[in-house]
């Protein structure tokens, strides 16, 4: 039997919860992309639910359908053009004045409506009663006390959209403005039906001649008639005449008198002798002396957190795919009669090139968590409000901020989250400064450099280093903001949640959903990549040395690029063009290459598989154990001797081939180099998914490899000339 799909469209204001809802709703079905020719983040699921699939789309955030964001248009070129089955409605309970408004206009759009009275529980707490049966008499929809932060009410809101779309019934409500505009309106109608008939054909009557005083009219396909146009004119001049306003500001006062008489219907509030936990925590995080240093000491928190914690399951990830499954897929060919040539592709070009994603999937996932959580609580808001001002320099807002915070960790995330961001200058300016963010991976580059060169200066060097990516990327965007994009700074209205504590499942569905559209949206065409970097490595066929290959060849060929920078060899040249595919396999290129090892046949040996899985389950075990004791370091429980960790020993011919490649002045402008040249393939990919286009991609890489070659070239040439 097949299952009757019902097409849900989720609208609500921002902050309302809406997110947390879908979530509850979908669980880990939701795929994350964008709408068609915007960069606008767009959620969709398909699911089932009884005897039928539910397939969701999440609407952006919007206070209200007046179609002038970009946000708005989406929102209603959609319900009008795609007419879903029902649309749920979500508003916050502790707020239902404000969030009627787009309610209102909902209901004008003529479509079925399920009212999600979300955050219930907090009204609760805060002594708002809501009758709201009284609210659905009122409105005649379907109105649904939930809590999505605590999955209260979900089932609940599922069994009305199934009884709604089974009973295929609209809102037999008319909501009236006062009666002379009522009049003006019906009159715009009956001339609509004479002179361009087609039009309420089309659109929804009430929605659309509101739409046409209004001015808002880009979700009209067709021109509107010369004639139509005069008549819509003149009925505008009649209501500025006779209520001495401008129509768009009436027609907003006659929704919200219908809002406000409803709200005192339906609300009512007793007092409530409760601490303001957001007063008193504004008062310490917003604070003009104290606010900027806790929000650089949570952010701190926040990558110590997570690349101490994700270290032990980056191991473990590491040891899997090395102990484990590799061998075997070796052994497994080996033994049916596959060629070594095969054995290496599959082993190291197509293994190797997953492992290059899921080096990422813990370092991500920890990461997500916490930001869901600090999101979840509300901080990130406060963040973005606290680094407005200095932000405004660069024509850009607060909101820029929190995207180049995550780049600190990686950069592909960090892209993605600009999809906050409103306007499209300031998005592609912010995504152009993201790479120049110093990510984790380039970290372990800068810990093998600085153990062999600046042994007594380990923190100032890479200190330095990530202050240097901040100052080049500032510097690059005021250029830009001078010369290019010429946005100016517009005053930053954001609306502070109130804090809250996010449930554990919250942070844990929210991080999985990110984490997997990262796999999902890099992990193919970081796989691809590495194929076509073994291919070269490899090729020809016969090739001893990798020199001789054509990614040897290749290196020679640009060698000369970086003979002005200090380190114009060819094996420093190629292990800059691995590091394209992700920055931390430059010291894998090293090792490869300055140990002048020549390309050998792989051995095979017999493993013990079962062993080896054993292996890997107590090694999952203790990673979990490591992760704990970490944890436990980082709040100051036990010492970090306690932990018993060792340091890794580092292969020490491959410390003295680059010993003997660079030196201290040579390896520090390879660093500098490294920090700022390219963004990894990666991040260029999400550059392009997010601005949907390679042009931009493109020049992300032209801005960073210039500035990095500029850059380099300075300090190479001072350094040069002070020693």
């Amino acid at each position: 039997m097949t299952s009757k799909v019902i097409k849900v469209a989720v609208a609500g204001n921002p902050n309302t919860g809406k997110t947390t809802l879908i979530n509850a709703l979908a669980g880990t079905n939701l795929h994350v992309g964008n709408w068609p020719g915007v960069t606008i983040e767009k959620k969709e699921a398909h699911f089932k639910y009884k005897d039928y699939e539910i397939h969701l789309i999440d609407l952006p955030g919007t206070y209200s359908l007046s179609n002038n964001t970009a946000e708005e248009k989406i929102a209603v070129e959609f319900l009008i053009k795609e007419k879903p089955d029902v649309v749920i409605d979500v508003v916050d309970s502790t707020n239902l004045e404000r969030n009627l408004y787009l309610t209102i206009q909902l209901l004008e759009l003529e479509l079925p409506v399920v009212i999600a009275l979300n955050m219930w529980d907090e009204a609760k707490a805060k002594g708002i009663e809501i009758d709201h049966k009284k609210l659905e008499k009122l409105l005649c929809v379907k109105a649904v006390p939930t809590s999505a932060v605590k999955g209260e009410g979900v089932q609940e809101l599922l069994e009305a959209v199934v009884q709604i779309y089974e009973k295929k019934e609209k809102s037999h409500c008319t909501l009236h403005f006062e009666d002379d505009l009522e009049e003006e309106l019906k009159q715009l109608i009956r001339k609509i039906e004479k002179v361009q008939p087609v039009l309420l054909d089309l659109y929804p009557k009430r929605y659309l001649v509101l739409s046409l005083i209004e001015g808002n009219t880009s979700f009209i396909d067709i021109p509107i008639s010369d004639e139509l146009n005069r008549e819509i004119q003149k009925l505008r001049e009649r209501l500025q005449k006779l209520y001495h306003k401008d129509p768009v500001t009436i027609i907003v006062e006659e929704r919200y008198s219908i809002i406000i008489s409803i709200y005192e219907q339906v609300v009512k509030k007793h007092p409530v002798k409760t601490v303001d936990i957001t007063f008193l925590l504004d008062r310490l995080f917003l604070h003009k002396v104290l606010g900027l240093p806790i929000f650089f000491f949570f952010m701190w928190l926040l990558f110590e957190f997570t690349f101490e914690l994700s270290a032990p399951y980056v191991d473990w990830l590491d040891s899997i795919l090395g102990n484990v499954i590799a061998p075997a897929v070796s052994q497994w060919l080996y033994e049916a009669g596959a060629s070594p040539w095969l054995r290496s592709f599959v082993t190291e070009g197509i293994i190797g090139g997953v492992g290059f994603v899921l080096v990422f999937v813990p370092v991500l996932f920890f990461l997500y968590v916490f930001m869901a959580f600090l999101e979840g609580s509300g901080y990130m808001a406060r963040a973005a409000f606290l680094m407005d001002r200095f932000m405004s320099v660069l024509g850009l807002s607060g909101k820029s901020f929190i995207p180049m915070i995550i780049g600190f960790g990686c950069n592909v995330p960090a892209v993605y989250a600009t999809r906050t961001l409103e306007n499209p200058k300031e998005k592609i300016l912010t995504v152009l400064m993201i790479p120049f963010m110093s990510c984790g991976a380039r970290l372990t580059v800068y810990a093998f450099f600085v153990t062999i060169f600046f042994t007594q200066h380990k923190t100032a060097v890479i200190m330095f280093l990530y202050l240097l990516g901040i100052t080049v990327a500032v510097i690059v965007a005021f250029i830009l903001q001078k010369l290019y994009f010429k946005t100016q700074s517009y005053p930053f209205i954001l609306e502070l949640p109130p804090y809250r504590l996010p449930t554990i499942r919250f942070i844990l569905r929210n991080a999985w959903i990110k984490t997997k559209a990262f796999l999902y949206e890099a992990g193919t065409f970081i796989l691809a990549t590495s194929v076509v970097i073994w291919f070269l490595l490899h090729f020809p066929t016969d090739v001893k040395k990798t020199e001789d290959s054509v990614f040897g060849m290749i290196s020679k060929t640009i060698a000369p690029v970086f003979e002005p920078l200090g380190f114009g060899n060819w094996q420093a040249a190629g292990a800059l063009m691995s590091g394209f595919v992700a920055k931390e396999v430059v010291i894998a290129t090293m090792g490869n290459i300055y140990s002048g090892e020549a390309i050998k046949e792989e051995e095979v040996q017999e493993i013990n598989l079962k062993e080896r899985l054993k292996e890997a389950g107590e090694g999952f075990i203790q990673a979990n154990i490591e992760a704990g004791k970490k944890l436990l370091t980082l709040f100051g429980l036990i010492s970090t001797q306690e932990t018993g960790e060792e340091e890794d020993e580092t292969d020490n011919s491959l410390i003295e081939a680059v010993r003997s490649a660079f030196t201290p002045l040579t390896a520090f402008s390879f660093l500098v180099f490294l920090l700022l040249y390219t963004p990894c393939m990666a991040t260029v990919f999400a550059i392009k998914q997010e601005l949907n286009s390679w042009k931009w991609a493109g020049l992300s890489i032209l801005i960073s490899f210039t500035s990095a070659w500029i850059t380099t070239f300075i300090i190479y040439n001072i350094g040069k000339a002070v020693l």
